[in-house]
């Protein structure tokens, strides 16, 4: 069985269309239970990547986003020090960041490991090029507005 601390590294050593593609192919295939085990790593690797699978795991993405800005950014929006955590623990160590966002996104939005794990990583790898305040800020602008 793989645990964070390998899978991780090699996740983070993808590009972000790559790791939507694997979460299309978690989406369209429950049947493995959405284990750690069923991410595979070479998948995308071996055949080019079916704009369906692609747009499956970009779908995901978008459906989840106001959930993941919540629980990354609100919590932290009124404790800076919390963000300057964050902001530490990623700038030290992405594997470090990734490994302790997917138990979150598995306990706060539901997710499997799987899934968790590659959205964890799609986070991280996206906030590493800039401060958690600054990708928060982007991402509010990018969400829908909200219905009263």
């Amino acid at each position: 069985m793989q645990d964070y601390n390998e899978l991780i590294p090699q996740l983070l050593e993808l590009d972000e269309e790559s790791l939507e593609a694997q979460l299309g192919l978690q989406v369209q295939d429950t049947a493995k239970g959405l284990t750690l085990d069923s991410i595979d790593i070479n998948a995308t690797a071996r055949a080019a990547i079916s704009p369906e699978v692609l747009a499956a795991g970009q779908q995901l993405l978008k459906r989840l986003s106001a959930g993941l800005y919540d629980l990354m950014c609100n919590p932290l929006g009124s404790d800076s020090e919390a963000q300057n955590v964050l902001d530490e623990v990623i700038n030290q160590n992405y594997v470090k960041a990734a490994g302790m966002l997917a138990p979150l996104l598995v306990s706060g939005l539901g997710l499997a490991p799987a899934i968790a794990t590659l959205i964890a990583t799609l986070v991280v790898k996206k906030i590493a090029t800039s401060s958690s305040q600054e990708i928060c800020k982007v991402w509010k602008a990018s969400l829908p507005p909200e219905e009263s």
